[in-house]
């Protein structure tokens, strides 16, 4: 039963996620550089069920609320980024096209209200 969920199992790499939370981080700043709040961010990953994986197309890539005390909260998941993600240099520009687009729709702003420079 021991190492059951390893990486290795999985196939799971430690690099890959790496440089997810890394492209995550940068987005994030660059996030909170233009909206000024701070929203709380996560991601969602795919559970060890391959076929769940293979199958399910059907969640969206982001999705986001407001909590009862009006903070924003944006859920990224992360499995359908890194499918569509043909160059890995361009994951924090998607990732922050994903947030600040969510945090519009929330907003009732147009991402161009947000960043200028979109």
């Amino acid at each position: 039963m021991a190492g059951f969920f390893s990486r290795e199992r999985h196939g799971r790499r430690t690099y890959a996620a790496n440089r997810f939370d890394h492209a995550l981080g940068i987005a994030h700043r660059w996030f909170l550089d233009q909206v000024g709040a701070v929203a709380s961010i996560q991601y969602v990953t795919a559970p060890a069920d391959m076929d769940w994986w293979q199958q399910d197309t059907t969640p969206p890539l982001i999705t986001g609320g407001l909590t009862e005390s009006g903070a924003v909260t944006l859920t990224l998941h992360r499995k359908f980024i890194e499918l569509r993600v043909i160059d890995e240099s361009l994951l924090p520009e998607m990732l922050y096209e994903l947030l600040i687009g969510e945090w519009a729709a929330l907003t009732g702003q147009s991402m161009a209200e947000i960043d200028p420079n979109f």
